[in-house]
């Protein structure tokens, strides 16, 4: 079976949606589907396209499993609302017109959001293509956007995205929400959405312990800090201004590190709480590339997961989360929703209330003076997810799911399917 799987970000491009992007788009050729990829020009999150695509309309690479075709797109660093419409509406504009002027043979389309403009262009091609569509929805937009404030609930454009999200999911043949919670929200919308839930995950192959990973990376890190970390994107998701504060908070234990890993829309702002607070104790590395990432996440004694305190967010669960897991790092979220009841069943997370700084430097000495629980934690990180959130089993379980509804039409998985999705099987109902 054949797919058009459009998503705007992709790798060389960095983040949670590139990267579950191209190990769906892996897993699900290893599992004999052909997939022909949609995406932009990479650009984020720098904000500049690569030299290697700079000056192309479009840019094709054939694969074994199929092209990866890369369109046009208004680059930007997604620092303010016009640069997100301009870089979000171009693509949506570019995606569709080649894929009106280079129909191709399928037998669905399958857009990923955020952003949901390359949602619209896939419908409109599912509809010229005459093949059922799949959304998949990772975050819920523009509500996200209405809860960090970045747009006012009142404004024209948030009606009219909230009308063109109901519209989608009304329209998808399938609409795949990563958790439970998502599914809730989506159907607070949008009543008649068709959806079934295939969880976000990991990918255990790559993420996994690095030894001696203290010698292998590129910084100069003492052996002798307690050594804490976030590494991901720098988004309207992520909580860093409780990090710098409670980082302050904590200078004056001169054996605590916190390392930052990562870039992206927000990376101004946590360049101007760090120049006006300036703790001493903190260590932004910038942007990593993808395979370095294990390591550097061995090198950690603690990461730092935090969400700001919204409904939305409280829906989903971080990409950053299994990953640490992942790597047998012990991991202290700052969030509510299904992140604290993930993490409570993991064993291998401490969740306390969000936009606490006080509250999370407490939380940090705590668990620096109690080696124990550290090594309790540790232990049991890495099976949680190989249990529960690999991602190759879920894109068993989505293969699964897409060619039921292509063989017998829309309908909501059997029994039989479902039997094989591990979070039905277990206690937990996320």
């Amino acid at each position: 079976m054949k797919l058009l799987f459009i998503s705007q970000y992709f790798p060389p491009e960095t983040g949670a949606g590139a990267t579950r992007a191209d190990s769906l788009r892996r897993y699900l050729t290893d599992l004999g589907w052909e997939i022909d990829v949609l995406c932009e020009l990479p650009n984020y999150p720098s904000g500049v396209i690569d030299q290697k695509y700079a000056g192309h309309w479009y840019h094709r690479t054939e694969t074994k499993s199929g092209s990866i075709t890369r369109t046009w797109v208004i680059p930007s660093k997604r620092e303010n609302f016009l640069q997100q419409i301009g870089m979000f509406g171009s693509f949506m504009i570019s995606s569709m017109l080649y894929g009106i002027m280079n129909p191709g043979r399928y037998d669905a389309v399958y857009a990923t959001s955020p952003p949901f403009f390359g949602a619209i262009s896939g419908y409109i091609l599912s509809c010229l293509y005459k093949v059922p569509f799949f959304f998949e929805v990772r975050d819920l937009w523009p509500d996200a956007g209405v809860e960090t404030g970045h747009i006012d609930k009142l404004n024209i454009l948030y009606k009219v995205s909230k009308k063109i999200e109901r519209w989608l999911y009304k329209k998808s043949d399938l609409v795949i929400p990563v958790t439970r919670k998502s599914g809730e929200l989506i159907r607070e919308t949008c009543p008649s959405a068709n959806t079934c839930v295939v969880y976000n995950g990991v990918d255990t192959e790559h993420f996994k312990p690095v030894p001696n990973a203290l010698d292998i990376v590129d910084e100069t890190f003492s052996k002798d800090k307690f050594r804490i970390g976030y590494a991901g994107t720098i988004g309207v998701i992520h909580d860093l201004d409780t990090v710098v504060h409670a980082a302050k908070l904590l200078e004056q234990n001169k054996d605590i590190e916190i390392i930052i890993i990562g870039d992206g829309s927000r990376s101004m702002h946590l360049q101007e709480l760090l120049d006006n607070h300036q703790p001493a104790n903190v260590r932004w590395l910038g942007i990593k590339d993808h395979s370095q990432i294990p390591t550097y996440l061995s090198t950690l004694d603690l990461a730092l997961n935090p969400v700001y305190n919204t409904k939305v967010f409280g829906s989903i669960i971080t990409v950053k989360f299994f990953e640490y897991l992942a790597c047998e790092v012990p991991v202290l979220t700052m969030a509510n929703g299904i992140l604290k009841e993930v993490g409570d069943a993991s064993g291998a997370a401490v969740t306390i209330s969000p936009e606490d700084p006080k509250l999370l430097a407490d939380t940090i000495l705590a668990l620096k003076n109690d080696p124990d629980k550290q090594a309790r934690m540790k232990a049991r990180a890495r099976p949680f997810v190989l249990r529960y959130f690999d991602r190759r089993k879920w894109a068993a379980y989505l293969s699964d799911i897409l060619k039921q509804n292509l063989q017998d039409g829309p309908s909501k998985p059997s029994d039989s399917v479902s039997t094989q999705d591990p979070i039905s099987q277990s206690d937990y109902n996320w």
